[in-house]
């Protein structure tokens, strides 16, 4: 009698938890805090952090993480803002490079220094081996405010049959991609040298620092973005689109598909756009390496980083930020932001992810071999200078670099706008 009563108390349990769209939990999970984590996750991206999420539920019992897709990040970023109008945050979310400030102006968000302790397993040995560019996008006020999660660099993608075809090597500079136009066109190949994203904003803030423009400097004490050295490099990109060296996506929206079936090329990207162009290489027949993106000018190598972080909510009980701390660390394992970065096209975040028998063991594979120049490239990425405001100054950007592109707009007179929006923005941010 009491195995059948133990029974109808599991089934009703059940239906109950099913009906109600909770989730089932065994009586540890019960007993233990639980981190509500808020995500924007999709498809094959969605399936790799649910296992990474069920794996770090499985090695411990003090915390179950909860994890809730809000859809895209532009959603997420909506729903975080109406909980935090309601009080029913969640204890961590996925941040992009924009809300790591604004949440924390908002005062959403906690610095998370003095919880990256030993016992919730964020070592200083783990601290040490996050790349030094990861860190300082999410590090406002000399604090922590994020650790990062989803990583990427820009990556050059090579049409190798048609460099073959003039006789020309993987250009390194951008001078040998204005040389490489010159030769397709004394080819009579009208394809154009390279590809670029609509408003490649981020590669021309890569080509004024390689000219050694300051830009916005780390501590937001100088910006120089209307020098000589910071617009040359625009004037340098407008002439190469003038003259058919370069294109932009425009209506086909993304460049990947265009560069897949033989449109340029060369074509400059986010390293985890690859899953978007390996499908139409593929069934085009090219042969397709990449490489590392190009230096402007004299100076030295330079990437910058794009993707996601990882915040807590200042709505969170000192046991849940233990948690998170705890997941975040988990995550930053080796083997962990090893096969993150390879079910998704992202980077580890850690050398030790870098140096795992797991991510040398993929670049060695035909689908790995293609992240050897993004890997490479961690070594000098950064990310960009984070303040208040920035994510109006990129659209703006990018509307002012069209501007030049297609209406021959003087590169001088935009910048200068868009240097003293930036000076505004940092003024009345301190």
């Amino acid at each position: 009698m009491k195995k059948i009563v133990l029974l109808a108390v599991t089934v009703f349990t059940a239906l109950a938890s099913f009906v109600l769209g909770a989730p089932v939990q065994n009586v540890a999970a019960q007993d233990a805090v639980e981190i509500t984590f808020w995500h924007a996750m999709n498809g094959p991206h969605q399936e790799a952090i649910t296992s990474l999420v069920d794996a770090f539920n499985e090695s411990q019992d003090q915390y179950v993480v909860v994890e809730q897709n809000q859809g895209d990040y532009n959603t997420l970023q909506q729903s975080v803002i109406a909980s935090g109008v309601s009080g029913d945050l969640p204890t961590m979310a996925q941040l992009t490079a924009s809300t790591v400030v604004d949440f924390k102006d908002q005062g959403l968000t906690i610095a998370l220094d003095e919880h990256l302790t030993e016992e919730n397993g964020f070592t200083q040995e783990l601290r040490d081996d996050i790349f030094d560019g990861f860190l300082t996008g999410v590090t406002l006020d000399e604090q922590i405010y994020a650790l990062p999660f989803s990583k990427s660099v820009r990556l050059m993608f090579v049409n190798q049959d048609m460099l073959d075809e003039v006789g020309a090597e993987v250009p390194t500079t951008w001078e040998e991609v204005e040389a490489l136009g010159v030769a397709l066109d004394e080819a009579g190949i009208e394809e154009h040298a390279m590809g670029l994203e609509n408003g490649p904003s981020m590669e021309y803030e890569t080509m004024a620092r390689q000219n050694g423009a300051t830009w916005i400097a780390d501590d937001l004490s100088e910006v120089e973005m209307a020098s000589e050295t910071a617009v040359e490099p625009l004037q340098f990109m407008a002439d190469l689109i003038n003259n058919d060296h370069a294109r932009l996506a425009g209506e086909d929206g993304f460049m990947s598909g265009p560069f897949s079936q033989g449109a340029s090329a060369l074509y400059i990207g986010s390293s985890a756009g690859l899953p978007h162009v390996l499908p139409g290489v593929e069934e085009s027949g090219m042969n397709m390496v990449t490489a590392e993106i190009p230096v402007y000018g004299e100076g030295d190598p330079l990437t910058l980083f794009a993707g996601n972080d990882l915040g807590v909510f200042n709505s969170a009980s000192d046991e849940e930020i233990a948690g998170a701390v705890a997941f975040m660390s988990f995550l930053l394992e080796a083997e962990n932001t090893a096969q993150w970065a390879i079910d998704t096209g992202y980077l580890p975040i850690t050398q030790a992810g870098v140096d795992s028998d797991l991510w040398q063991e993929y670049l060695a594979s035909d689908a790995g071999q293609f992240m050897e120049a993004a890997t490479a490239e961690l070594e000098y990425g950064r990310s960009q200078v984070p303040y208040v405001g920035s994510s109006e100054v990129f659209t703006e950007l990018n509307l002012a670099m069209e501007r030049v592109f297609i209406e021959d707009a003087d590169p001088t007179t935009e910048m200068t706008a868009i240097e003293e929006l930036v000076n505004e923005h940092i003024s009345s941010s301190n």
